[in-house]
């Protein structure tokens, strides 16, 4: 081709050349305006999301309102870990603050969402997990919508991400609806009430105040019978399947880059044969993966755990909550896992009414075993009122002894055994005491320390027995009056025998 010939095609390839450039630049601005009201529609859609919502999880808002940077321990997990771990009794022990942000049949799945929205606002030095729902029996539960109930407790991307974690069976506008209350919610539109536009923002907001509870649930024992829990061994070989241990092994590797100690274990309850089987293969897991882990039911024996006085077939009641946590709380304690734990003004005074209502599960008048009342009761803010008649044929041991004084009263019960004593305690603090009766005032009230019983206001507290024990709060607005009689042994030594028992310890 000749000079001339090629400047005569030039024109034409710039001309096309030119007309391409046009074109492309045409659909970079059409790409442009369709990211941008992409962005915008998205905008729009997750703003209008939270005016949506109905029958809401509030329990992620109060976590989040909880003073930042303050929790020690976080218990995650299903109603087993909610009913099982009581984050007052734990601060009573220990010290140290906690949290159970559990939910009602907890995907385990969405644990692993839920300890990234703790990390949010939290560093926890450890966390506790419960595997109850890998197990065959949570089944019963496993309904799509606890995917959605713990999702609530969410926010931002990790909703978003969380959507993941459900199964594949689940449709898509399934997820989709529980990612985005607009979608699932859309027609609520028909009941809002726009004449009251803060009514509306309201309904978007996220719920004020903390949870004094701190995620914990209480149940009351109710059939006080000693029941001693069945345990299965293990019969046969079960695999976990990989849609499980991909959340663990998340589980693990989370909690290592943030330099957690991780916990599992498997609170009391009923199992069965299959649950057995798959329990079995948790812990092989874990142990292959050199992760820790307790097994209660394995313990439960030696820890005094029975079914019924501690709880039901599937859950804790809060005498049962007081071993466990109390068991957590020794482990934690001798192996050092928190370092790090800071006083704060705000979270102690949540922790401090938390401490005041566990003294009210663990030492009302339902509760007539003297070994436990004695054990706990120095730990929690309680009055305690006392008076013994000496006898040659008390049955007081050293250990008995010991607990006693551990409650404030300065008596040498073995070897001044023959002496009467009465004595008045607050909080630890022995307020009176004497080899005679005597009366006080308390709180507004007149308190009598006969040699037959003790009175509040001139009325009789009960039977008293030859030793009597009354434990109440320090505003009595609750009393247990517990008596004691040496001859025939009541409570002292068979601590059941106020109960129908089935078993003597």
């Amino acid at each position: 081709m000749s000079h001339s010939e090629e400047r005569e095609v030039r024109p034409e390839v710039n001309a096309r050349t030119e007309h391409h450039s046009i074109q492309w630049a045409g659909i970079l601005v059409g790409g442009i305006k369709l990211a941008v009201l992409g962005a915008i529609a998205a905008g729009i859609w997750w703003g209008l999301t939270p005016y949506f919502r109905v029958d809401r999880n509030t329990d992620g808002d109060q976590f989040r309102a909880f003073p930042q940077n303050t929790i020690d321990v976080i218990a995650l997990g299903s109603s087993h870990m909610q009913y099982a771990f009581n984050p007052g009794y734990f601060y009573a022990e220990t010290g140290y603050y906690s949290y159970v942000f559990g939910s009602v049949c907890q995907p385990f799945s969405e644990s692993f969402y839920l300890l990234e929205e703790v990390l949010k606002t939290q560093h926890p030095e450890t966390v506790v997990i419960d595997v109850f729902t890998l197990l065959p029996q949570s089944q019963v539960c496993y309904a799509e919508g606890t995917y959605y109930i713990a999702m609530d407790m969410m926010s931002g991307k990790t909703r978003i991400d969380a959507a993941e974690g459900i199964p594949d069976d689940v449709d898509p506008e399934t997820k989709l609806g529980y990612t985005y209350d607009l979608y699932m919610n859309h027609s609520n539109w028909k009941t809002m009430d726009f004449s009251d536009p803060k009514k509306i923002r309201a309904a978007a907001s996220e719920e004020q105040g903390i949870a004094w509870g701190l995620g914990y649930v209480d149940q009351d024992p109710e059939v006080l019978q000693f029941t001693p829990l069945e345990v299965f061994e293990p019969q046969k070989e079960v695999t976990l399947p990989e849609r499980e241990t991909i959340w663990i092994d998340k589980l693990i590797g989370l909690c290592e880059e943030q330099n957690i100690h991780l916990i599992f274990v498997k609170t009391p309850y009923q199992e069965d044969q299959a649950d057995a089987d798959k329990l079995a293969a948790i812990w092989k897991y874990l142990d292959s993966k050199g992760c820790e882990y307790i097994d209660f039911l394995a313990e439960a024996e030696e820890l005094g755990w029975f079914l019924d006085m501690d709880g039901d077939t599937w859950h804790n009641n809060t005498w049962g909550a007081e071993i466990v946590t109390r068991h957590l709380a020794n482990v934690i304690q001798e192996k050092g896992y928190v370092t790090r734990h800071t006083e704060n003004a705000d979270a102690k005074q949540v922790y401090e009414t938390a401490r005041t209502r566990a003294a009210k599960y663990l030492l009302n008048k339902q509760n007539v075993n003297i070994y436990r009342l004695i054990e706990d009761a120095p730990k929690y803010p309680c009055t305690i009122l006392f008076r013994i008649k000496g006898d040659t044929r008390t049955s007081i041991g050293t250990y008995e002894n010991k607990a006693l004084n551990a409650l404030g009263l300065n008596h040498d019960f073995i070897n001044a055994k023959e002496e009467d004593y009465y004595a008045a305690v607050k909080d630890g603090v022995l307020l009176q005491e004497s080899s005679e009766p005597f009366e006080l005032e308390l709180d507004g009230n007149r308190i009598s320390l006969t040699e037959d019983d003790i009175l509040f206001n001139g009325a009789s507290t009960g039977l008293s027995g030859e030793m009597q024990i009354i434990f109440c709060d320090d505003a009595f607005e609750w009393i247990n009056a517990v008596p004691i009689d040496y001859a025939s042994g009541y409570f002292w030594k068979k601590s059941c025998d106020g109960w129908t028992c089935s078993w003597n310890p």
